[in-house]
């Protein structure tokens, strides 16, 4: 499935930026929480571009699209994470909206690149799930 490095990969390059911004914003964390609800954002955030660029590198489209929705769970799991710190006042409601925003934005970016991936018709055993990948080429960022 790659054809060019994945840093070239526009979801990805959303997701690193991703990174940095729930960094800047777990740092005006109370001190009690760096060890709790901060080290889950930053652990969860920065497995996404992991992620991203594990599946974009796999060879079986099918293993491809697996890794891309398990990423989409990952954006899910942060948005829940980002409510709980909102709710907890960690987070103003800019912060929250803004964060919340950047997350559909990837998510749908994830969709896209899933949604390119569908399963084939195959003759084979019906027991074998097989994917085709759909053209037009994947839109990559400059």
């Amino acid at each position: 499935m790659a054809h060019e490095p994945f840093e070239k990969l526009a979801v990805w390059q959303r997701s690193i930026e991703l990174v940095e911004t729930v960094y800047q914003l777990t740092r005006g964390f109370p001190a009690d929480e760096k060890s709790g609800l901060a080290a889950t954002l930053r652990r969860t955030v920065t497995g996404i571009p992991a992620r991203i660029a594990d599946a974009d590198g796999q060879e079986d489209p099918g293993k491809a699209q697996q890794g891309m929705t398990a990423v989409s769970g990952m954006i899910r799991e942060l948005h829940t994470y980002a409510v709980i710190c909102r709710r907890m006042r960690f987070l103003g409601y800019m912060q929250y909206s803004s964060l919340r925003r950047r997350l559909r934005k990837i998510d749908l970016m994830l969709q896209r690149r899933i949604d390119l991936l569908e399963p084939a018709e195959s003759s084979d055993s019906p027991d074998t799930p097989k994917v085709k990948v759909k053209q037009p080429a994947i839109k990559r960022a400059a």
